[in-house]
């Protein structure tokens, strides 16, 4: 059972989800302008006036959502766990939008040079989702339907963008959530305050203890990366358990390790397994170019291997 100001605030986040003020939301439903405006939100005698489910089904139509997409959108708002069928449902929803809008791909016959020099059939860039309005929208609400069900909005007080690609998911989500928001340089500025922490990092929550911090990043290969930001959080007192990744790639057994040793609990959207499959399904690429992706997927390192 949801509260007056949880319901309201369902209208507002879905607004901005959506690019509009809530003015701009009720005029593109079809409503009058002032329909969702705060100062209508309260009857002069003080009763709280609630929007009309038929005003929430105009909205829901015109903005394409779901009902269950505009509930995760309710701040503090009871979410159930997610079954292992509708997790798989978000990763490949994922994985589908990240091949549509190019941010993976694969060749197979001039393979990409990795930053560590070597080889690899397949790539991705996170960063190029940020550009797509529709597709980047409808990732960020399941990584916030996600991240309340696998971590719990009691249990984050703050999130963490990870300097730089992390910056603009951490920013999507923490909207989302309704939650504040900070990020993390890899090592300090060289000037000023010296910072290393951009933002307000609360000194304790409201049980007066360590704030609970999400770390956000925009992928995670074997995690090496991680253990910078996670140390600099912790160091500036903060309680830092999990992380989210918009891509896993899924296929390092060191992730996992490093994952372990520095005490995190990771979390993510999709991984190439899940790109793996839809490209299969919708037949993205050649029968060809897919085995040998999988090929790399099964065993990436025997794979450069032979190609270097």
């Amino acid at each position: 059972m949801f509260t007056h100001a949880q319901i309201w605030q369902g209208l507002d986040n879905l607004a901005s989800a959506k690019g509009y003020s809530p003015s701009g939301l009720a005029k593109q439903a079809g409503l009058d302008a002032t329909s969702f405006n705060k100062s209508k939100r309260i009857s002069p005698d003080g009763k709280p006036r609630w929007p009309s489910t038929e005003s929430i089904a105009k909205v829901l139509a015109v903005t394409d959502s779901t009902m269950s997409e505009f509930i995760a959108l309710i701040g503090d708002a009871p979410q159930k766990s997610l079954s292992d069928i509708e997790k798989k449902e978000i990763a490949i929803r994922a994985a589908k939008a990240l091949i549509e809008t190019e941010a993976v791909l694969f060749n197979t016959k001039e393979p990409f040079t990795l930053k560590s020099g070597k080889k690899s059939p397949v790539y991705i860039d996170c960063r190029r989702l940020i550009s797509f309005v529709e597709e980047r929208n409808a990732l960020m609400n399941d990584a916030a339907t996600l991240i309340r069900s696998e971590i719990g909005i009691d249990k984050i007080d703050m999130l963490a963008g990870g300097e730089t690609a992390g910056i603009p998911y951490c920013s999507f989500i923490s909207d989302r959530l309704n939650k504040p928001m900070i990020y993390v340089r890899k090592e300090p500025k060289g000037y000023g305050r010296m910072a290393q922490i951009e933002g307000y990092l609360q000194k304790k929550n409201s049980e007066n203890k360590k704030p609970n911090v999400i770390l956000i990043e925009d992928l995670q290969t074997d995690g090496g990366s991680k253990e910078i930001f996670v140390k600099a959080l912790r160091k500036a007192g903060a309680k830092v358990n999990h992380a989210f990744v918009i891509f896993h790639y899924g296929i390092f057994k060191a992730s996992k390790q490093n994952m372990e040793k520095i005490g995190i609990n990771l979390h993510a959207l999709t991984t190439w397994w899940s790109v793996l499959e839809i490209a299969r399904k919708n037949n993205y690429f050649d029968a060809q170019t897919l085995q040998s992706v999988e090929s790399f997927l099964d065993d990436p390192i025997k794979w450069q291997e032979h190609h270097n």
